[in-house]
């Protein structure tokens, strides 16, 4: 038989293995027995899109939990924008999102004892419980939300997803907000875009998306990749508008996407290919402030690798960074600016005294509470370990409880007693009454702090 002669049933069988299988939607157990779930009559339109309104503090990158006693801040990334272009009208069936199925019950084992019996402010909608720090709370109430409310808009559904993965990452939850990620499926999907050619999906939502999805699949290449199909689309935004408001809002969000980037890759573990981004980045700018906090960054990353030199060079300016400052834990403002490097090369070339000397001079400035924690550790580092206490345990009386904070302090307990168990759930106990006491000052702040906190 000639070759060019096959049978229909022999084309057949070739076009069946080349067609492509359709996406399966994740699966899994749901507990939705919850006191805090509403009731459907409960939720209204206003209280979501006020919740979608509160800004959610970054998450710690790798770089803030790799040495809890070194000074450090995840690579921040500009406040997001609102979108001023109109809403789209184009309506997609939604209900493969709000299966229970995709949901699971998120355990509280792992909250500290003393940080499970904070009663919420009065004010227990959405938005009210996001802006106490309740994250847990406001996590439970966002899905039974979308279980069991029926009159849900197309973007009220987008922003009750977002709010709840956005809570299961600050709950440090990350692998069980990537399991519940993948119910949206491929983000760049032709399904979620409109007549318009516009995506449906928010962009807060898409860029946590890649991120949580890659860390799912286990292939931190992917994030990359997502980053850059986004950057593209931001790109492409940006050449298609001659409106200066919108254009401006498509550039910072490309700029955002460039420091997601670079913080991809150096939480994957290549610290030189993120040290060659940040440097491009960097370079390319011409906003003086940017180039700052990138050149801060790019300096960082030379120290965590070893290359005091090259710390040293962007530190003082010799890439055509200028006056090198950072910002820092735990709640820098904007345009404030502070030589921090200084003393942490010194901290890096083992030069301690001269480390607390700096730290020393920096304790009026601005940024007080960076210095206090640093000059802690150079004290520790040279021996002092009661001095070491005393200030870690006036940032706490001070109502201070970031991280590395609360952290440092279980370690000194560790160093200077046999009952650091004991000393670690009493200094949990103290942060946990700080949070009962202040509750107006504690706006944006997490309520339910974890066991790893406290070294417990």
């Amino acid at each position: 038989m000639d070759a060019s002669e096959v049978s229909r049933d022999e084309a057949a069988s070739i076009g069946k293995r080349h067609t492509t299988l359709t996406r399966r939607t994740t699966k899994g157990p749901l507990d939705i027995e919850d006191p805090l779930a509403p009731s459907p009559t409960t939720h209204t339109s206003t209280s979501v899109a006020e919740a979608a309104a509160v800004p959610i503090p970054p998450t710690p990158s790798a770089t803030s939990t790799s040495n809890p006693l070194s000074p450090s801040k995840p690579l921040a990334v500009r406040p997001r924008s609102r979108s001023p272009l109109q809403p789209s009208t184009t309506t997609k069936d939604l209900s493969f999102l709000l299966h229970p199925s995709h949901f699971r019950k998120i355990s509280q084992t792992d909250i500290s004892p003393p940080f499970r019996s904070i009663p919420a402010a009065p004010d227990t909608t959405l938005p009210g419980l996001l802006r106490q720090g309740h994250y847990y709370r406001a996590a439970t109430l966002a899905v039974s939300s979308l279980v069991l409310d029926s009159d849900l808009s197309q973007k009220e559904i987008f922003e009750l997803l977002y709010v709840r993965l956005a809570c299961l990452t600050l709950l440090n939850h990350t692998s069980l907000a990537g399991k519940e990620s993948l119910a949206l499926g491929d983000i760049h999907s032709p399904f979620y875009i409109d007549d318009h050619g516009e995506c449906i999906l928010p962009w807060e939502l898409r860029v946590l998306a890649v991120r949580l999805q890659a860390l799912k699949s286990g292939d931190a290449r992917r994030g990359v990749q997502g980053y850059y199909d986004l950057a593209a689309y931001a790109r492409n935004r940006t050449r298609g508008t001659s409106d200066a408001e919108v254009k401006g809002m498509w550039k910072d969000r490309l700029r955002g996407i460039g420091v997601r980037v670079g913080n991809a890759l150096v939480e994957m573990g290549d610290l030189e290919a993120g040290r060659r981004h940040f440097e491009t980045l960097a370079e390319a700018t011409t906003n003086s402030e940017e180039k700052t906090a990138l050149s801060s960054w790019v300096a960082m990353l030379c120290l965590r690798m070893g290359d005091l030199e090259g710390a040293r060079a962007w530190t003082h300016g010799d890439q055509e960074a200028g006056e090198v400052s950072t910002i820092d834990a735990p709640s820098p403002t904007t345009g404030q600016k502070h030589d921090v490097l200084k003393p942490l090369l010194n901290m890096a070339e083992g030069d301690y005294e001269t480390a607390v000397t700096e730290w020393r001079s920096l304790l009026n400035g601005p940024h007080n509470v960076l210095a206090k924690q640093n000059l802690a550790v150079c004290l520790l580092y040279t021996g002092h370990l009661s001095q070491t206490s005393q200030l870690l345990e006036e940032l706490v009386n001070e109502n201070h409880a970031f991280y590395a904070l609360t952290f440092n302090l279980a370690t000194v307990y560790e160093l200077s007693t046999d009952r650091s168990r004991d000393r670690k759930m009493q200094l949990a106990e103290r942060v946990a009454e700080g949070l009962r006491r202040k509750d107006a000052e504690v706006e944006g702040r997490r309520i339910e702090r974890s066991n790893m906190d406290f070294k417990l």
